[in-house]
C-alpha cells in the first residue's frame, strides 16, 4: 500500500510573509542608518535602525521557523 502524503501551502505563504517583513525591515534599517548619518538627529534615527533590525532578525527566524512547522 502506498502513502501519499501533501505538504502544505501553508509554510510556503508564511516563510514569503515573514520573508517580506524581513526584506522591508532590511530596507528600513539601511535608510534609518543612512538619515542617522546625515540627520541633525542621528541619535533617534540609530533608535530606528536597532528597532528595524530587531524586526529583521526575528520575521526572518519566524519564517524559517514556519517553513521547517508546517512542511
Amino acid at each position: 500500500m502506498t502513502e501519499t502524503t501533501q505538504s502544505s501551502d501553508l509554510s510556503t505563504g508564511l516563510g514569503m510573509l515573514f520573508g517580506l517583513v524581513s526584506v522591508l525591515a532590511a530596507v528600513g534599517v539601511a535608510l534609518t542608518a543612512y538619515l542617522a548619518a546625515v540627520a541633525a538627529e542621528g541619535e533617534t534615527m540609530q533608535l530606528l535602525s536597532g528597532v528595524a533590525l530587531t524586526i529583521a532578525f526575528v520575521a526572518g527566524g519566524i519564517a524559517i521557523a514556519a517553513i521547517h512547522i508546517y512542511n
